[in-house]
């Protein structure tokens, strides 16, 4: 489904943004020599573009091989059910810390703490570190209480891809992890034969710097595609019509949809990559919020009285 028009000031953001910053990032190498400064500039504008809620409550997780916060928006008042967040970063930066605007404006929405995961990044860390980071948070979820019929699994761009195929990944194998799944601009094809389709449209980043990213975490191609007949839960996706991952959204919600689960793709025209992290400037990524609020409350509800 495709939303409205976009308003002017998102128009206007993108335009300065694809004269602007993708010139920039086509020139600049992803590799271990820029990646420091990248991700300190990514921390920064992270927590410019999407400032923390006044009344956020953090608290800092480190249990074993769990590095998360716990983030309490400020109107955060259930405990009967949990998100888990995955970030995004091209799986090369980004951090619990630099997603507290996100991630409290996600709990706010929703009234739920969400457990925001510091998965270790590449290319420190081979593809296997990051997803048994997932796992592990989900299973400390679990560990405090939480069945996994309360725990929407949520996560943009690159975290996406991990939150999803997670999700997918336990469905293959018969279990049914996730309450909802909640994806915002996800990656869902690492081999990136779909995002070719959006080269040129993307207002941040091309192909290229997307391939450079990727190569850093997995030197095979990886797609995720759910089976027929497994156990996979609600999915909502938000991604913008005119961004390099718009094929990989409308992909894999078309293979939700034909193994069998409930999908609801939202395609918001003229838009950034992940705007939901633009609170402070777009009004679209506030409606976002609201919608996604929406859809975990109702589907939450929705699975506690099927169970009575």
């Amino acid at each position: 489904m495709t939303a409205e028009p976009a308003s002017l000031r998102a128009r206007a953001l993108w335009q300065i943004s694809s004269h602007t910053v993708r010139p920039v990032s086509a020139v600049i190498p992803v590799n271990e020599h820029t990646l420091p400064a990248a991700r300190m500039i990514i921390d920064r504008v992270m927590r410019a573009v999407a400032p923390v809620l006044n009344g956020t409550v953090v608290e800092t997780v480190e249990s074993g091989p769990v590095h998360a916060e716990w983030v309490r928006g400020p109107r955060a008042t259930r405990d009967d059910a949990a998100i888990l967040y995955v970030h995004g970063g091209g799986f090369v930066a980004g951090s619990a810390r630099s997603y507290r605007g996100v991630t409290s404006r996600l709990s706010t929405a929703t009234r739920l703490p969400v457990l925001a995961v510091d998965y270790r990044l590449a290319p420190e860390n081979p593809y296997t570190a990051a997803a048994a980071d997932v796992s592990a948070a989900y299973h400390l979820l679990r560990e405090r209480g939480f069945a996994p019929d309360r725990i929407v699994t949520a996560g943009d761009s690159a975290g996406g891809y991990l939150a999803a195929d997670f999700v997918v990944g336990s469905a293959d194998h018969g279990r049914r992890r996730a309450a909802a799944l909640l994806l915002f601009s996800p990656m869902t094809d690492l081999a990136l034969d779909l995002a070719h389709r959006g080269d040129g449209h993307d207002a941040l980043f091309g192909l290229a710097t997307a391939r450079a990213a990727v190569a850093h975490l997995v030197d095979a191609p990886r797609q995720l595609r759910p089976r027929a007949g497994t156990p996979l839960p609600p999915t909502l996706i938000h991604a913008s019509s005119d961004e390099l991952f718009a094929a990989d959204a409308v992909a894999f919600a078309d293979r939700l949809s034909t193994a069998g689960a409930r999908c609801d793709l939202r395609l918001w025209p003229r838009q950034m990559h992940v705007f939901h992290t633009l609170a402070a400037l777009v009004p679209e990524s506030r409606t976002v919020y609201r919608m996604s609020g929406r859809f975990v409350i109702d589907t939450l509800e929705s699975t506690a009285a099927q169970a009575i």
